[in-house]
């Protein structure tokens, strides 16, 4: 349920949607890294300058203060996930269920989150929860049967990328595209 803090953001849709994905996605269950939490339980975002548990070079994207649905993850050994940081070997485990800090937060102050997986399922993601400016410029360079493919950016949103497939951070393949949604066919 998408609990909602503030009443400016009542019409809030989720950005991350199933299309085709009913029989075949699933959100695992997992709970945020502790890299992730202030000392007080607070929502804290992964900084550029962050190296535990993953070096970063950018900032993760925040939408009104907090990650946005559809966010790449990369889960470590134990059941917590953290934001994926667009590096070459970093393996995609799949996308954000939910909305995590800000004004809209579905956890609150519960650490628990669902990830979003499963090959061969079909999605839609809204605008703001992928990177426009590296997928438009491969939809208008496509060859028809040669899909783009979608990686995980340095952000943690979806990057599009010319590249091959069997690239790790490789989170799916893009079907359609506009300037406010993408569809996509899920890898992971």
């Amino acid at each position: 349920m998408l609990k909602v803090r503030n009443t400016s953001n009542i019409l809030q849709k989720r950005l991350l949607r199933p299309l085709y994905a009913h029989t075949q996605g699933y959100p695992y269950a997992g709970v945020l890294d502790a890299s992730l939490r202030n000392t007080d339980g607070s929502f804290r975002a992964p900084l550029a300058s962050d190296t535990l548990p993953l070096t970063r070079s950018a900032a993760a994207f925040l939408f009104q203060g907090g990650l946005v649905s559809g966010t790449v993850m990369v889960k470590n050994v134990s059941e917590a996930f953290v934001v994926h940081n667009g590096a070459v070997g970093v393996k995609a485990f799949g996308l954000l269920a939910n909305f995590v800090g800000g004004t809209i937060d579905d956890l609150q102050d519960n650490n628990e989150i669902g990830v979003w997986r499963c090959p061969d399922s079909v999605w839609e993601l809204l605008k703001p929860g992928f990177n426009d400016a590296t997928i438009a410029p491969l939809v208008s360079g496509a060859t028809p049967g040669v899909p783009v493919a979608l990686v995980a950016g340095t952000n943690g949103l979806l990057d599009g990328a010319a590249g091959t497939n069997t690239d790790v951070r490789r989170v799916g393949s893009l079907i359609e595209y506009t300037p406010t949604k993408i569809s996509f066919e899920l890898s992971i």
